[in-house]
């Protein structure tokens, strides 16, 4: 799944949000300063429950600067797809 999500942040096209769980990735993505990688967040709530990311974004935020490589890591922790 990283290759989709490297291939998606590689677009810069500007993105409105056509659904409330686009706008839930793109406020994620806002609350942890990455909108260069917004993509690839609206790809990730393609793919996962909406309850699970907000659980990982919620202990995200438990970091001392969140980003998207914490986000990442806590969703792999809560997938089990630990590397």
């Amino acid at each position: 799944m990283t290759n989709i999500l490297d291939t998606v942040a590689e677009s810069q096209e500007p993105v409105t949000p056509r659904s409330p769980r686009e706008y839930l990735a793109l406020q994620i993505a806002r609350r942890l300063g990455d909108l260069s990688v917004r993509r690839q967040y609206m790809v990730l709530f393609e793919h996962y429950p909406e309850e699970l990311l907000i659980q990982a974004f919620r202990r995200c935020l438990k970091y001392e600067r969140p980003g998207t490589t914490d986000f990442m890591r806590v969703l792999r922790e809560l997938t089990g797809q630990e590397s």
